[in-house]
């Protein structure tokens, strides 16, 4: 890695600090401490596509788990939030298994809010199981009552 030494050799004082920021990105964590900021959802323009499985580990009720490790145990998954009244038996936010392990949800915009809003959810496993949003998500916000939920926002 450049030293900072070195920078100031090679590009002088007054573009060192333009340097710093990028020296700040190179020594970030790697891709596996990666953060999201739109972790469990894609936006789609008119439509939200919410996604689950694309994480190693999940945290339920305090204990982490290898999701490769029991994805064949997980037989629905749900999403429930603020905008479907918490429903972890919504049929209409039951997400679709898409792959060995990964399930996927598209729902209009419109029926999760309006222009602006910032709707929390969670996932849900098998109707019961309620997955913690992992350290790495950007965009969870943890309430009075101390539970913390994933956020969409409504552009």
């Amino acid at each position: 890695m450049v030293t900072v030494y070195t920078l100031c050799g090679y590009i002088g004082r007054r573009a060192l600090l333009l340097a710093l920021p990028l020296l700040a990105f190179l020594s970030q964590p790697s891709a596996n401490a990666q953060s999201y900021s739109n972790f469990g959802y894609t936006d789609l323009g008119d439509s939200v596509e919410f996604v689950f499985g694309q994480q190693q580990k999940i945290k339920i009720g305090g204990i982490e788990i290898v999701l490769q490790k029991r994805i064949n145990d997980i037989t629905s998954v749900n999403v429930a939030g603020d905008f479907n009244e918490w429903n972890a038996n919504s049929n209409k936010y039951q997400m679709s298994k898409v792959d060995a392990k990964i399930f996927k949800l598209r729902v209009s915009k419109t029926n999760l809010g309006k222009k602006g809003d910032l709707r929390q959810f969670k996932f849900v496993l098998n109707h019961r199981y309620w997955v913690e949003p992992p350290v790495e998500a950007l965009n969870k916000f943890t309430g009075i009552d101390g539970n913390t939920n994933l956020l969409v926002h409504i552009p």
